[in-house]
């Protein structure tokens, strides 16, 4: 039983979404997949099995999975350019239906990434997000944020995030912060967790490492009211106060890995938008990135499939 954002044992969740928009804000990126079934010695090639256009940054891919599922959600962003890549960024935006006040810029390269998948799901990626494209990111202003139940953000758009977090919770507006590996990196990043309501961390790109628990504890010690740990193959940790749980993903034929964090973090938005429990929670999130991941590109899964996977997989009980 969910009553005005609380829980029948009376813990209040880490934000009231549903009193308000899901505001996602990030760089808008064209992303084109490439799958192979081997990466290429140096200087030698590789077939091509598949290919797909798609979006490369998380704010905007978690922005149509929500509107996918009918949570009132909007999308601030960069400009595109007048250029091929913009305007396979503007039909999708469209396709999906997602709320975004879209600006063209004529003469202007709309950001892009290629992203090469290899048979285990895995992705080796090269992107072009120049200075000036990230100066275009331009921080949302105090009505973009009036009304807004949360506000997503991911760290590697830079210091616009920073003025992003800063305004929303100025406003008191509740902060979903995708640190990835960057749990301890610079100040200016790290600076942004004690503001912050909810931080999510990936331990399965190269450059993470660190026990996911003990991470999920000092995420919570910092102040983070929920904590999210994502582990590729292995789930994620979910964490509230002392609750937590490690939730395994089901087991799918792992075809594409790209954008499984944006789809954890969709599953857990919309999980908090529903009132659910930590536990629902983090199976949700887990069952719909295992999803994503069998399927090429974003992941168009109603919510009743999502929670039907959900109720099959495995959350075990931690001690924070």
């Amino acid at each position: 039983m969910i009553t005005n954002g609380l829980h029948a044992n009376g813990n209040r969740l880490p934000a009231d979404v549903g009193k308000g928009d899901v505001v996602c804000f990030g760089l808008l990126t064209h992303c084109l997949l490439l799958k192979v079934d081997e990466l290429p010695e140096h200087n030698g090639g590789a077939p091509i099995l598949d290919s797909m256009e798609s979006l490369g940054d998380d704010a905007a891919i978690a922005a149509s999975i929500l509107t996918s599922w009918n949570v009132p959600t909007r999308l601030i962003t960069s400009p595109t350019g007048d250029d091929s890549r913009g305007e396979r960024v503007r039909e999708h935006l469209d396709a999906w239906g997602v709320n975004v006040q879209q600006d063209i810029k004529d003469g202007w390269p709309t950001p892009f990434e290629v992203s090469i998948i290899d048979p285990d799901g895995g992705r080796t990626y090269f992107q072009r997000r120049d200075p000036a494209s990230m100066a275009e990111l331009r921080p949302p202003d105090s009505s973009q944020l009036k009304g807004a139940g949360l506000l997503y953000v991911d760290w590697y758009d830079g210091p616009s995030v920073v003025h992003a977090v800063r305004d929303a919770v100025s406003q008191d507006v509740p902060v979903y912060l995708n640190l990835e590996s960057q749990y301890d990196g610079e100040s200016w990043i790290t600076d942004m967790i004690g503001e912050a309501t909810i931080c999510q961390v990936s331990l399965d790109i190269p450059e993470a490492s660190g026990d996911p628990t003990d991470i999920a504890r000092t995420l919570i010690n910092r102040g983070v009211e929920m904590a999210v740990v994502t582990m590729g193959a292995d789930g994620c940790v979910v964490a509230r106060g002392e609750e937590a749980y490690l939730v395994r993903p089901p087991q799918v034929d792992v075809v594409d890995g790209n954008g499984a964090g944006a789809a954890c973090s969709a599953g857990v938005m919309y999980g908090l938008w529903a009132g659910w429990s930590l536990e629902e929670i983090g199976r949700f999130a887990a069952a719909y990135a295992g999803l994503k991941c069998s399927m090429t590109g974003i992941a168009e899964v109603p919510v009743s499939d999502v929670q039907k996977t959900a109720a099959s997989v495995e959350a075990q009980p931690l001690q924070l």
